[in-house]
């Protein structure tokens, strides 16, 4: 028999052979990838396990192990309804996308944004709603590093609506500032308004605060490291509830 027929009938058969394989892994793939995203899709029933999840997407985000990247996938379990655990008032920054760094599918998460992660009547309305109508177990404010409304608080920048949005942030201010201002000294004004926020937050509304105090919620900090990806929760901070 010719060598070079030998060799085209081996290459068919190991193709034969390993096709199926291939094939078998790939949809296994697939398959235990959609299973992982219905898992993180069953309604999570409290505040704690609602930050359990937060932590577990982060580390997935970290390790590159995301589970919600089939979209198709998302909008055919969530298209009749919608169960989001958590709340996230954050930053308009474009580095900070909560779904993405969390790991969290369509539907996971409502998501509120403004410069500087501040609350207005506007967000406490939003959330009043999330937690009483849809039964979302947790708010967590998430500051960042290198946060400009912070920056611009600090630089005391005015400039039409953004000077009355500035002017919300200045409290985190340390009095003592030295200039020039080091990382730290912004760092630290941004974590601080995380906890003044959040203070603001349970002082503003009577029925987050009733929420809270039965226990059906849970409102905390969280900072996020834009030069690692790292979020560092802030729940165990005394200035927190």
């Amino acid at each position: 028999m010719c060598p070079k027929y030998q060799r085209n009938n081996r290459r068919t058969l190991l193709l034969f052979v390993l096709c199926p394989f291939f094939t078998l892994t790939l949809f296994s793939f697939i398959f235990f990838k959609n299973v992982k995203a219905e898992e993180h899709h069953l309604e999570i029933k409290t505040p704690d396990e609602a930050i359990a999840d937060l932590k577990n997407g982060n580390l997935r985000f970290l390790e590159n192990k995301s589970v919600h990247l089939n979209y198709a996938h998302e909008i055919d379990l969530t298209k009749k309804e919608q169960h989001p655990h958590t709340l996230v008032l954050t930053c308009i920054d474009s580095r900070v996308p909560p779904e993405i760094i969390f790991d969290q599918g369509i539907g996971n998460l409502f998501v509120a944004r403004v410069a500087g992660n501040i609350e207005d009547d506007n967000i406490l309305g939003s959330m009043e709603f999330a937690t009483t109508i849809k039964h979302t177990k947790l708010i967590l404010v998430l500051g960042h590093n290198h946060c400009g409304a912070v920056q611009g608080a600090i630089d005391n920048v005015g400039l039409e609506h953004l000077t009355q949005l500035t002017s919300q942030i200045k409290p985190s201010i340390n009095p003592h500032k030295t200039y020039p201002l080091s990382d730290y000294t912004i760092d630290d004004t941004s974590r601080k308004n995380v906890v003044l926020t959040i203070e603001k937050i349970i002082r503003k509304s009577v029925t987050l605060e009733h929420q809270l105090k039965n226990k059906e919620i849970k409102i905390i900090g969280a900072y996020y490291d834009i030069t690692n990806g790292k979020v560092a929760f802030l729940e165990n901070n005394g200035a927190l509830k």
